[in-house]
This record gives structure tokens, sequence and C-alpha cells, in this order.
């Protein structure tokens, strides 16, 4: 037992003097914005208190200079994306582009639609580049991009590709980002000459336990609640 605590302390305080290290790195873009209430009640529906709370923790972290490094930890269909395209949109109000990358096409297409309908009334354009983006489109993405023309970018690893150069990038999401290896975030993160903010987003369940084992160095928003009429997750096997 006294072995076992021994490896649990000593990871814990790594951590967590990873995390205060992190804090003390002031290069991070300041974002600020006239927050109220009257933000959620332009949305087409009404959001959750969970939700609510995500984005407040978020902007309350992006007003400094130091770097927001937070989980964003809630079941599928618990409104995820939605913080993340309401954060992406205060971030483009200031002035600043966001980088939203997932593990596969199918998740950054359905990414990229749901942020689309999202932020149109906002007039917050939203751009998708995937590795089905070719020849001449793919080249103007790039110009798009560089030039801060698109304030939002949804993606697959093709957002780490060297071509892809941001004109003022300050905030990156990474869904389910256990499914990215550390190099793989970082590259998107050294697409900005400052720290951005991360957000990284999971579906998978993490016990408090792990959350403040593994996750240390992370600050941690759960969306406890479902959305207004949302249908229940089925989970099934089917045969062929």
């Amino acid at each position: 037992r006294r072995l076992i605590f021994d490896e649990l302390f000593y990871l814990q305080m790594g951590l967590l003097k990873l995390k205060d290290k992190n804090r003390k790195i002031k290069n991070s873009s300041k974002i600020v914005t006239d927050y109220t209430e009257e933000f959620f009640s332009l949305l087409p529906f009404e959001p959750t208190s969970a939700q609510k709370r995500a984005v407040k923790e978020a902007i309350s972290d992006m007003k400094t200079d130091n770097s927001m490094n937070r989980l964003l930890q809630g079941d599928v269909g618990s409104g995820k994306t939605v913080v993340a395209g309401l954060i992406a949109h205060i971030a483009a109000q200031a002035g600043f582009q966001t980088a939203i990358m997932a593990p596969t096409e199918l998740l950054a297409t359905q990414h990229a639609e749901t942020l689309q309908t999202l932020l149109a009334p906002f007039e917050t354009s939203v751009a998708l580049l995937t590795g089905s983006v070719k020849g001449k489109a793919r080249a103007e993405l790039y110009k798009h991009i560089a030039s801060g023309e698109v304030p939002v970018v949804v993606g697959t690893h093709a957002l780490i590709q060297d071509a892809v150069q941001f004109h003022n990038l300050a905030f990156v999401v990474i869904d389910e980002q256990h499914r990215f290896g550390v190099e793989q975030r970082q590259k998107l993160l050294a697409k900005s000459s400052k720290m951005p903010h991360l957000l990284a987003m999971t579906a998978t369940p993490i016990p408090r336990s792990l959350q403040l084992t593994i996750y240390g160095e992370l600050d941690i928003s759960i969306l406890d609640e479902k959305p207004k009429n949302r249908l229940p997750i089925k989970t099934e096997i089917v045969s062929p």
C-alpha cells in the first residue's frame, strides 16, 4: 500500500508542478468579451445550465495571458460541440482564429455542419479542411486561413500540415483528445506565435480520481445535463 501511495503521490506532484509551471508562462492572447446572458438568448435553442457554466469557465480562463488548459467531458449528445462553437465565436469577435481538430473525417464534417448552422446568425464563417479537400479548393482555403478571413477552421490531421498557416490562432479545440499523440497536439498549438488557449473534449467517462491524476495538468468542465428534447442515445449490436 505504501509503495502504491508513493507512485500515485509522485505522479500527482509531477502533474501539479507542470500545471503550476504552465500558469507562470504568460504568453497567450487575452480574449476579453462583454459577456452577457443576452448572448445565449440569441441562440435558436435554450442551452443547458451545464453548457452555460462551461462557456463561462472558459471565458474566465481566457481573460488572462495564461493559456487555458481545460478538459470538457460530456456524454454523446450533451452538447460539447455547441460549447466549443460558442467559445470560438467569442474568440472571433475579439479578432482571433480557432482551430478544431477531430480524429476522423466523418466527425470533422459533422462538427463543421453543426457549427455552420450554429454560427450563421452571428455571421462567423466556418471552414472544413480534410483530406477530401483537394486542388484549387485546398489552395484557396489555405489562403483564406493565412489571411484570417476564416475565423473558425474545423479539420482532421490535415490541420497540422506545414502548408497550413494561421493569421492569428488563439484558441484550439481537440476532440477525442486521447486519440491524438502528444506531438500531434503540440504541432497544432505551435501554429501560433503565442500559446493558444486549449480545450480538449472527450465523451469517454473518466472517474474523478483519474481526472486528478492522469489529467492533473488540466482544469475540468463537465456537461452533466442533456439538452431539452434530446432523444436518448442507444448503443446496439447490429448483425450483418
